[in-house]
């Protein structure tokens, strides 16, 4: 359950239908106020519609066909006291008030317009209660009850007042707020479980087919589970994923099979191409020892430059192969790095040589297999750089850092300072025009699985008008000692 609702999915919908129940919310707060506002003026118009009439009987304003201007009087003032909820207007046939039960600062109007009251009596109301002008205001209309009195005078009764508006207002506020607040929070709590729930069985396969192929990129080896019925488009989607898995499953199966067959048949084939190669140069060299021709030079030449390439052939196919285990052991890198520099210094004193070793650090290693990486890298050195050749030891960012230099063209001019693809076809070593110089990639090719087994990274780097190949191992927990200094 908690797994599920860390999906992305379930809580992003889950929030969108929070977000629709709380826009109801509001909705239904806002149309509830104003339904009960209209419900109020409807039962105070209805309660109140013949009050203009119950006036006039219980305070006898009319006797004998005439107005009563006491009783009008003693009326007007007796409500303006102890009913200030109903506010009482004595009219003319003009609409011209004449008096009035409330406070005279109050009243900002001394005419209204009839034509509500003539409707009203005639029974011709347009809206569902009475409208007509409100004496305190200069444009407001509320409720009101009318009847006619003698001399074409009208008895003009406005229903709610400003106090009864007060008193709805606060009646609508504890009880319409109480209501909204409560339908509120039990929309949002309703909103989180329906909408956790509904998404979360909407969405569970979605999310186990999803945890399946993360699973399946982890770990191609296991393969999709297929639906075991198929009811609707999901489960079709998942079915297609799963044949997909399968094809994905053979297609590395077979790329395995024939990784595997390639590297057997590059060892075997190098292996047992060495002998009689061994063979042709021994008889090649005894000739040129009988007779001197240049034709038998040139074919040596050749024959020496391709057992070469067939050594690395055969050393390669050995590193791909999945048994092939280094063996580490605990040494001092500087030394290591120094006495391999050191060789070449003495085999090569034509050239330039430059070593900067500071300190020296120990490190689990393979040394037989190191050995060959750097020695790949300082024949390259000798055969396709220029000028000075240097090593280097340091230490950067939990790595040491081996670096072979040298002062040759740039392999790749598009590169000032960076690292480049070291196999691809247009960065081989050496010259392009010159094809008897320019190398195979085998060697570069080596040294990438060498520093691979050793769980480091292998790269080119132009700096400071220098072709660097720079080999990274990491330190991971062994032991750095900076006591000796080369």
């Amino acid at each position: 359950m908690l797994k599920a609702l860390q999906s992305k999915i379930i809580r992003r919908y889950t929030l969108y239908f929070m977000l629709t129940f709380f826009v109801m919310g509001i909705c239904y707060f806002l149309i509830s106020f104003s339904l009960a506002n209209h419900y109020l003026q409807q039962v105070q118009t209805k309660v109140h519609l013949k009050v203009a009439d119950t006036l006039i009987e219980d305070h006898r304003l009319v006797q004998q066909g005439k107005l009563n201007q006491q009783a009008v009087t003693a009326t007007f003032k007796r409500y303006m006291l102890l009913n200030p909820l109903l506010e009482i207007y004595l009219v003319d046939k003009h609409g011209h008030i004449l008096k009035y039960s409330a406070d005279a600062k109050k009243i900002k109007r001394q005419q209204i317009n009839l034509k509500p009251v003539r409707a009203f009596l005639m029974n011709q109301q347009i809206t569902e209660f009475p409208l007509g002008d409100d004496p305190r205001h200069m444009t407001g209309q509320k409720p009101f009850s009318v009847a006619v009195l003698p001399n074409g005078y009208y008895l003009y009764v406005i229903i709610q007042s400003s106090i009864e508006q007060e008193a709805n207002r606060q009646l609508q506020e504890s009880i319409l707020l109480k209501v909204s607040a409560w339908s509120f929070i039990a929309s949002l709590i309703i909103g989180v479980l329906l909408g956790s729930l509904l998404f979360l069985h909407l969405t569970k396969r979605i999310a186990n087919l999803s945890s399946e192929v993360t699973s399946f990129k982890l770990n191609p080896d296991k393969g999709i589970t297929k639906p075991s019925h198929i009811n609707d488009d999901l489960d079709e989607l998942s079915n297609a994923v799963s044949d997909m898995s399968q094809q994905l499953q053979q297609q590395l199966q077979t790329l395995s099979n024939n990784d595997q067959q390639r590297r057997f048949m590059i060892s075997s084939l190098s292996h047992d191409l060495r002998t009689p190669l061994t063979n042709l140069l021994g008889y090649i060299e005894q000739s040129k020892e009988n007779k001197q021709d240049l034709n038998l030079e040139i074919a040596y030449q050749n024959g020496l430059k391709l057992k070469h390439y067939l050594d690395q052939l055969f050393d390669m196919a050995k590193l791909d192969m999945e048994g092939f285990k280094l063996h580490k052991q605990e040494m001092s890198l500087s030394e290591f790095c120094f006495d391999v520099f050191q060789q070449y210094q003495l085999n090569h004193p034509d050239r330039k040589w430059n070593i900067d070793i500071k300190n020296n650090y120990l490190y689990q290693f393979d040394a037989c297999q190191l050995e060959r990486a750097i020695c790949n890298l300082l024949d390259n050195a000798i055969k396709y750089g220029q000028g000075d050749i240097s090593l280097a030891l340091t230490v950067e960012q939990q790595h040491f850092i081996i670096s072979i230099c040298d002062d040759g063209q740039d392999i790749q001019s598009k590169s000032t300072l960076g690292s480049i693809e070291l196999l691809s076809e247009s960065n081989q070593v050496g010259d392009k025009p010159d094809k008897q110089k320019r190398g195979s990639g085998l060697g570069l090719t080596i040294v990438q699985s060498i520093v691979k087994k050793h769980r480091g990274n292998f790269c080119y780097i132009r700096n400071a008008q220098q072709n660097c190949f720079v080999i990274k191992l990491p330190i991971e927990e062994n032991k750095t000692t900076e006591s000796l200094s080369l």
